[in-house]
């Protein structure tokens, strides 16, 4: 039987992409980006989201394509023009595929034969800025932000983390993901969890307890956006849910601080605990 120590950085490392996984990722989002650099003529496009910020985890979920379609100011395209340009483009490159769908911020597409699954955003640039222009096809807006400065702030909280933010922030998305009542979105998550370290934990386990507790804290207040450009990233969750959050987090906080206290005198026990909060993913021996 492994140390509870050694089996929870075990089950942090099961919920990386295999190198199998990264290479059909890495072929598959050049073979769309190609696409939509000759159907739109786009400025330029990069990966954003939880894969380019490398915090995404296994099961993989879609990856985000930010696709720049001009200079905001000398186009008149709506957001609604903007999402629906994308959406015939990908059609028109797979016609056979169901119709791309269109979202708040994005046009998804899947491929069942890899089952990866694409979020398209379709943005502008303000020229002189640090700054693009998504769509919000709800109000038909514009909003304001930059995924690049998204993933600077990353970068920064896990290096004064002692790079290990990331890998306990993927323990912390697949606890949400393993309970499906959870309200917290996982752009969230990462969000609250840029400011939890400080300085480095002292392993993962007592970082593990240290990051629940200070989530369940962090989601009673509002969420601004890292880049200091868009909208709260939490300004969808009502009182209800903030609550729910603070008393889920906490408890898994408590779940945590438990198994870390009988790590030693009563093991298997503490195994229990941490298989509770994750599920079959998270194993005490090998195979």
């Amino acid at each position: 039987m492994w140390s509870v120590r050694e089996a929870l950085e075990k089950f942090i490392q099961s919920l990386e992409l295999t190198q199998k996984q990264r290479d059909e990722v890495s072929r598959q989002h050049i073979m769309v980006r190609e696409c939509l650099r000759q159907r739109l003529k786009s400025k330029t496009d990069f990966l954003s989201g939880s894969y380019s910020r490398h915090t995404a985890i296994r099961p993989l979920h879609d990856i985000d394509i930010f696709v720049v379609l001009g200079d905001a100011g000398s186009t008149a395209l709506t957001a609604d023009a903007a999402l629906k340009q994308v959406r015939q483009a990908l059609h028109e490159e797979w016609p056979n595929k169901s119709l791309p769908i269109l979202q708040q911020h994005s046009v998804h597409i899947g491929f069942s034969d890899s089952g990866i699954e694409f979020d398209v955003v379709p943005a502008l640039e303000v020229p002189g800025q640090d700054v693009y222009l998504i769509p919000e096809r709800q109000t038909g807006q514009w909003l304001r932000t930059n995924p690049r400065l998204h993933q600077a702030r990353s970068t920064e909280a896990n290096e004064l983390a002692g790079k290990k933010l990331k890998p306990l922030l993927k323990a912390v998305k697949h606890w949400n993901r393993h309970h499906e009542s959870s309200p917290l979105g996982s752009f969230h998550l990462e969000v609250m969890s840029y400011s939890a370290f400080p300085s480095p934990p002292e392993d993962y386990l007592v970082g593990l307890e240290k990051l629940f507790s200070h989530l369940s804290q962090q989601v009673r207040s509002a969420c601004p956006d890292p880049a200091r450009l868009g909208p709260n990233v939490d300004g969808r969750m009502g009182s209800g849910q903030r609550g729910t959050s603070q008393q889920i987090l906490a408890s898994a906080a408590r779940q945590v601080r438990l198994a870390k206290e009988e790590s030693s005198s009563d093991p298997a026990r503490a195994h229990g605990r941490l298989r509770e909060l994750f599920g079959e993913f998270y194993r005490q021996r090998g195979p």
